[in-house]
């Protein structure tokens, strides 16, 4: 039997980032545990647009300097992306998972603004 997609959070807050710097927008908190059947997989969808350049959207996890997940366009207008990451190394306890932004280019913005996060 396939295990269960569950919800992890829902947020529908429009957040920014102008220029080549990352930043951190949104973050949410999560926990593993062995009394569960333990996830292996998060899922996220994202909407992402930029004035210009390329927008990127990353997720880390804890105090993690590399991304799990990176996602990214070159749309002008608001579109859906999305992409999955391996959560299955996460040890029992509370994780928190950051949401930062960055454009490739100095001067343009990137937005993000609906952010689902399922696990299974």
């Amino acid at each position: 039997m396939a295990k269960p997609t569950v919800v992890i959070t829902f947020d529908d807050t429009r957040k920014s980032v102008t220029g080549t710097t990352e930043a951190e927008v949104k973050n949410f908190r999560f926990s593993i545990h062995s009394a569960r059947e333990k996830w292996s997989v998060m899922i996220v969808f994202a909407t992402l647009w930029v004035t210009g350049g390329t927008g990127t959207l990353r997720v880390y996890v804890d105090a993690e300097t590399t991304p799990r997940l990176s996602l990214s366009t070159t749309s002008t207008s608001e579109t859906l992306v999305w992409g999955q990451m391996s959560i299955g190394d996460l040890a029992d306890g509370v994780h928190t998972a950051r949401i930062r932004l960055v454009n490739s280019t100095a001067g343009q913005t990137t937005y993000t603004e609906l952010l689902e996060v399922y696990a299974k």
